[in-house]
């Protein structure tokens, strides 16, 4: 194999895993706004049960009271 061969071998792939990499992010993004969207709604339902005002925040914020900031499932 020619060192060109090599180079344009090499390129593809580096190629295919921006590719592969571009699609997992886009992913990771779409997840992150179907949970904030659940947080929220979440948080929505919550403040609705509560016998004083709601208090606005972001869906960051009431994972910070809820010392849930990795956003995790229970």
């Amino acid at each position: 194999m020619s060192d060109y061969e090599k180079d344009e071998y090499l390129r593809e792939e580096y190629l295919q895993e921006a590719e592969d990499l571009l699609e997992t992010i886009e992913q990771v993004e779409e997840t992150l706004t179907v949970m904030s969207k659940v947080v929220g709604q979440l948080k929505e339902q919550v403040a609705s049960h509560l016998d004083h005002d709601a208090i606005e925040m972001s869906a960051e914020e009431f994972l910070e009271q809820c010392e849930n900031l990795e956003g995790t499932w229970h």
